[in-house]
């Protein structure tokens, strides 16, 4: 299956590295600052070396009809510039492709505005795809057909879980809860880190109980299959430490807090779609 990565930031080199192991994957790499990313990934240690190329106008003539999964890995602000180098090519035909858009709020119906095609689908990975780990939120509008749904859901299987929702407008929640999702554990491992000193820990003995704390408190959500509720009641005795330190961050509106990001979240990815989706359509139009 040939496969192409259309940007290759953290997104797009997590998806590559991933799949670059893989020989059922032919594999093309298209940023114009190619060069100098793909020698970071050691190519000399890589059994499934990819095409390279600078710009997508080079990718399109060399493209020749193949079937391809062609991955949308750019971020937000990028796209409108790529819609105005699409509009100056002469030819564009990807109607043998499937293009994965992972831009964040850019709807289905400006996709096919841009790539003049019906095979568009969204997906929101995040950055645990790097070690295989990922969260992969995946919409299928009704024109996919079920082969082409099986070879996208295939390859991002290999990046960690999927989840297939049923609404477009569900990607901007997904966005919110697992594409944003890792920095809020890390903004909280940094806050635990924080405390080493006023503890008398050195930075390397916290880092060791937080790292492996977090190791442990994910493997028993994971595997235990025990409701969270409970897992957190387990560690908590009346009146002990475990009690205080939550009643502090409840009186610190920690719940209240983490509800209302996910939310501005998601309405962040919304506005984000509005405002470029409105922008594409109306140069569309002149």
């Amino acid at each position: 299956m040939e496969v192409s990565i259309l940007g290759v930031g953290k997104m797009g080199g997590a998806i590559y590295n991933n799949l670059s192991v893989n020989a059922k994957y032919k594999l093309a790499l298209i940023d114009p600052n190619i060069d100098k990313i793909y020698k970071s990934f050691g190519k000399s240690t890589n059994s499934n070396p990819p095409l390279v190329y600078k710009n997508l106008s080079r990718y399109i003539d060399d493209l020749s009809q193949k079937k391809t999964i062609l991955v949308l890995a750019i971020k937000p602000k990028q796209l409108f510039p790529l819609y105005k180098e699409i509009m100056a090519l002469k030819t564009l035909s990807l109607t043998n492709s499937i293009i994965v858009s992972i831009v964040a709020g850019i709807s289905v119906s400006t996709l096919r505005t841009i790539f003049k095609t019906d095979n568009i689908v969204r997906a929101m990975p995040n950055t645990p795809a790097t070690v295989g780990q990922g969260m992969t939120g995946l919409y299928f509008p009704k024109k996919i057909s079920g082969k082409n749904k099986k070879e996208v859901l295939t390859l991002f299987n290999l990046l960690g879980r999927t989840l297939v929702v049923n609404s477009e407008k569900k990607l901007h929640s997904v966005t919110a809860l697992s594409g944003s999702g890792p920095a809020y554990f890390f903004n909280f491992c940094e806050a635990l880190l924080s405390t080493s000193k006023e503890l008398g820990l050195s930075k390397k003995e916290a880092f060791i109980l937080v790292e492996q704390t977090f190791i442990g408190a994910c493997a028993l959500f994971t595997e235990s299959k025990i409701p969270v509720n409970i897992l957190r009641k387990n560690v908590t005795s009346p009146g002990g430490t475990t009690e205080t330190a939550l009643n502090t961050l409840e009186k610190c509106n920690f719940s209240t807090g983490v509800f209302k990001a996910i939310l501005n979240a998601r309405d962040r990815s919304m506005e984000i779609g509005t405002e470029l989706n409105s922008e594409i359509k109306q140069n569309t139009q002149k």
